[in-house]
């Protein structure tokens, strides 16, 4: 089904070729996600910005099938019982599919997060001024030049 043909659907059998292919995407969505979690963890940038615009492109199929479902789906409550049920498999499949991607997708924000935390402990860790006031120190003397304090880069994950 072409982007041309969802303008032109309607009725309960349009609607289980509608779930059909929001289904497919919604599964390329999630196997994108995976892509996009191996490209973090190996710290992949033209990886995660090529997977970047595909996740856009789909995401913007995505919407506009849902859109068009959303239309049609109401229409599809005068169908017969047999193909009721089968749009019910294929809503209860597809929500599976949704909530593997939400969950993919907080995996995938978690190790961002915890990527930029490590990044920002190292930035800081080589940024940070070349010497820091110390509180024990002798009174009338001062601290010899050039001296660093160990600095402390957060483990928590």
């Amino acid at each position: 089904m072409t982007m041309a043909n969802y303008e032109q659907i309607s009725g309960a059998q349009d609607v289980v070729e509608g779930l059909n292919v929001s289904l497919k995407l919604s599964q390329d969505l999630f196997l994108l996600l995976e892509d996009e979690n191996a490209a973090l963890r190996a710290m992949a940038t033209q990886e995660l910005f090529r997977i970047s615009r595909q996740k856009m492109s789909l995401l913007a199929r995505l919407n506009y099938v849902d859109e068009v479902l959303g239309r049609l789906l109401p229409e599809a409550t005068e169908a017969s019982s047999e193909r009721r049920q089968l749009i019910g498999q294929y809503q209860r499949r597809l929500n599976q599919v949704r909530r593997a991607i939400q969950d993919q997708n907080l995996i995938n924000k978690r190790l961002t997060e915890d990527t930029l935390g490590y990044l920002n402990d190292a930035i800081a860790l080589l940024t940070r001024p070349a010497r820091e006031e110390s509180v024990y120190r002798a009174p009338g003397r001062t601290p010899g030049r050039n001296l660093t304090l160990p600095s402390v880069i957060s483990r928590a994950v």
